[in-house]
């Protein structure tokens, strides 16, 4: 019985780990697509106004917005993680 109990943990490590390494390369993916300065338009091209400060919108939210949402994530299933082991 204890050994059916270790490989089910074994397993869920794996699959948590799994996780773990898909949601490190989504967050790095859209951290790099939101380019320091420039909005996502001018890394495909076009030119910057030359603020400094301005409001996300379209794609450029939805990026910073699912970015929130996947560091959010990340770090639970790492507290999961750490619970479980």
């Amino acid at each position: 019985m204890k050994s059916e109990e270790q490989t089910l943990a074994q397993l869920w490590i794996t699959a948590i780990r799994v996780v773990q390494i898909i949601l490190c390369l989504a967050v790095i993916a859209f951290i790099l697509l939101q380019a320091r300065g420039a909005g996502l338009g001018s890394a495909f091209g076009g030119s910057s106004a030359g603020s400094v400060f301005k409001t996300r919108r379209g794609v450029e939210r939805l990026i910073f917005n699912i970015t929130i949402v996947f560091v959010v994530l990340f770090a639970l299933i790492s507290l999961l993680s750490l619970l479980i082991h």
